[in-house]
This record gives structure tokens, sequence and C-alpha cells, in this order.
């Protein structure tokens, strides 16, 4: 008798040990599949949720719960059920295959750093005493220094309109691959990402030199002065134009805000009395606006 309630109490104990695990096991996948519900819920392939796909999957994962609640969780059928929709919602929250508007951005983002790249380097070359530099961003160039404004002057010096004019002629030779408009002219030789400028803008700086007012209209100003300087040197550029027909060239003004040298001393302020030149390009808002870019480019508006 001994024999067999010691047989008794060691079955009461594998027992317990099996569904100490069981429960154990059950617990793991239940928040796994909590996790993963809810990141299959937020995951779309254009960054949003249908509010319909949003309550189906609400309802999944009640009955996951529901499941989870059930007073038989110890059988091996509902571990089994709960894996199976474990690995569904794994195979939910990773799609199949890359993301096509992210290919297109990331594509459209290195575009611009090459063209910006090919500007910088033209410029640089056939324009002696003119540093250009590419901002940390990639997304403008930034024409400093080289007295191409005076303190307080809102008209560029002799030898910065000089500058700004053959800048103007350099555009030109290029913004038409990458924009539409009667001076489109596009190929996939020199625009294999089908990226599309949305603005050009024309921004004037300041150095710190006098009060926020005053440099705000300061550098609107200049912007105004060059843009007015270039689309005289190159007509052209105001015929180059984004999917809504507008002209992409603009005019912004800055101010003193945006430094990209200390003010401390003279050379400093003369390259903060600057122009940038800043691309943006179109950013397709769902994936079917990226056929409609392309088609753009390669057909015209």
């Amino acid at each position: 008798m001994r024999g067999a309630g010691r047989a008794r109490r060691q079955e009461e104990e594998e027992e317990s040990v099996f569904i100490s695990m069981a429960d154990l096991t059950i617990s793991f996948l239940f928040i796994l599949m909590i996790l993963l519900a809810f990141f299959a819920s937020r995951f779309n392939v254009s960054d949003t949720v249908a509010r319909d796909e949003y309550d189906r999957l609400k309802d999944e994962l009640r009955l996951v719960q529901k499941t989870v609640n059930a007073p038989d969780l110890r059988v091996a059928a509902p571990v089994e059920a709960m894996k199976e929709e474990l690995d569904r919602l794994r195979a939910r929250v990773t799609p199949e295959g890359p993301n096509p508007m992210e290919i297109y951005n990331s594509a459209v983002a290195e575009t611009r750093k090459k063209l910006l790249r090919n500007l910088r380097d033209e410029i640089n070359a056939r324009i002696k005493g003119l540093d250009v530099q590419i901002s940390a961003n990639f997304d403008a160039l930034q024409l400093s220094g080289a007295g191409l404004f005076e303190s307080g002057r809102e008209i560029p010096t002799p030898a910065g309109s000089a500058r700004m004019r053959q800048i103007a002629q350099i555009l030109g030779e290029y913004l038409g691959c990458y924009a539409l408009g009667p001076g489109r002219t596009f190929s996939p030789d020199c625009n294999d990402a089908y990226a599309l400028i949305d603005a050009l803008q024309v921004e004037g700086h300041t150095d710190n030199l006098g009060g926020d007012n005053l440099n705000m209209d300061l550098s609107a100003k200049r912007a105004a002065s060059i843009y007015a300087l270039m689309t005289e040197q190159r007509p052209d550029l105001i015929l180059y134009s984004n999917r809504e027909a507008q002209p992409i060239l603009s005019v912004a003004g800055y101010g003193k805000g945006r430094p990209i040298q200390t003010n401390d001393s003279t050379a400093g302020r003369d390259a903060n009395r600057r122009i940038d030149l800043r691309f943006i390009m179109v950013v397709p808002s769902k994936e079917a606006d990226i056929s409609s870019i392309k088609r753009a480019l390669s057909e015209g508006p």
C-alpha cells in the first residue's frame, strides 16, 4: 500500500510539473501573440491601416484571448492552435517583399545627393572664388562667402552678380531631367530613379548684425534679387514646373537664424550673407503615386 501511495504521489507531482510547464508556455505564447497582434494591427504598406482591417484584427485578438483563458489549456490541441495563430500573425507583421514606397523614396534621396554633388563640382570648377557646399541634410547647395553681399545690402556685389548668372546657366543645363514643363528633358540615363522636383527654393540669409525684423526682411529681398537675376539670365527657369503645373522656382528668407559659420569674425559674417538653393523633391503619399510620377516624367503633364 505504501508503494502504491508513493507511485500515486509521484504521478501527481509529474502531472503538476506538466501543468506548470504548460501554463508557462501558454503565458509566454500569449504575450508574444499580444505583441504581434498589436504590431499587425498597426502595420500597412502605406503606413496606414483601414478601419475594417483594424477591427478585424481586434476581433481575432479577442478570440485568441478567449482561448488562452479557457479552462482546458493544459491539453495539447489549444497550444498547437495558438502556435499556428502565432505563425500567422508573424507573417502578417513581416510582409513578403520590400516596400515599394521605401524603395522609391530611398532612390530619390540618393538621386538628389548625386544631383547636388554634380552641381557643386560643376559650379566650383567653372566659377573661381566661390566655394559651394552641400547642406548637412543633403538637400541644398550653400553659396557662401567671397563677397556675395555687402553687409546690409540686398543687391549682390558685381562679382556676386556675375557668379549667380553663371550658376543660373548651370542650373538650366540640369533641371530639365528632374522637372516638368516645356523644358522637360527627362531620360532614365540622367534620372533612373524618376525623381521629380516639387520646389527649388532660392533662400536668402544674413549675418547677425541688426535686429530680427530687419534681417528677415533683408534676407527675403536678397532671395528676390537673386531670383530676378537668375531668371533674367535664364528665362526658361520659370518654365520648369511640378506635378501641379506650378513653377518650381520660388524664394524664401530666413534672416540670421541659420548661420553656417560663427558671426564672431568678418569671414564668418561674410559666409552667412549667402544664398541657398534648396531642392524639395516630390514624396508620394501612396504607392499609386509612383506610377503617376514616372508617367508624368516620361510622357509629360
